[in-house]
Formats: C-alpha cells, sequence, structure tokens
C-alpha cells in the first residue's frame, strides 16, 4: 500500500475555499510539497497553500534572456560564451585577424 497525499488551496473566494487540488503521489509531505513547488504552488511555508492561480507572482525581470542584459543571470556556459564573443568582438575591433568564434 503506498500514501498519496493531495495539497489543496487554502485561498477564500467568495463561497469558500478555492476547490483547486494537486495529487501529488508523494509518500511523505516534504515529498508532496516539492511536487507542488514543481507544479507552480506556493505550498509547504509556514502560510497558506495556494494553488498556481492564487500563489503570489514572482517578479519577472524585464528585457530578453541575453547576454547584453544585466537583469538576466546567464548559466555559467552562456556567461563564458558571451565573454568569449565581446573577446573577439574587441580582436576584431583592434584590427588583430581573429577567428570567429565557435559556434553551434
Amino acid at each position: 500500500m503506498s500514501l498519496g497525499i493531495v495539497v489543496s488551496c487554502d485561498r477564500s473566494v467568495p463561497y469558500g475555499i478555492c476547490a483547486a487540488l494537486l495529487h501529488t503521489g508523494a509518500r511523505t509531505e516534504a515529498e508532496a510539497y516539492a511536487v507542488a513547488a514543481r507544479a507552480g504552488w506556493a505550498a509547504g511555508g509556514a502560510g497558506a497553500d495556494l494553488c498556481p492561480a492564487h500563489a503570489p507572482r514572482r517578479p519577472r525581470r524585464g528585457g530578453p534572456r541575453c547576454g547584453n542584459n544585466p537583469g538576466v543571470q546567464l548559466s555559467p556556459g552562456d556567461a563564458q560564451a558571451v565573454a568569449d564573443f565581446r573577446a573577439y568582438l574587441k580582436r576584431r575591433a583592434a584590427g588583430a585577424p581573429a577567428a570567429a568564434p565557435h559556434t553551434s
């Protein structure tokens, strides 16, 4: 026999509480909250458990996800690619013969 945990949204709505349920299939409460977090729920904290429709929105940083946007944190590999390309552009601007950086 296995245990399946259901997380319910605690948000008050005009006619009671939100009817959203998440069947996590988890065996422990901690595992259930990890599943809920991956599904977009604000659950497992000291407060109410909230479905994605009622969870507080995380502020989005504006602009594109690229090396020119200082508000975006790039992965180490992406950051290295941006640094390599900037170095290439600098060498090219200085007039040095430089091969194009490897792109894939």
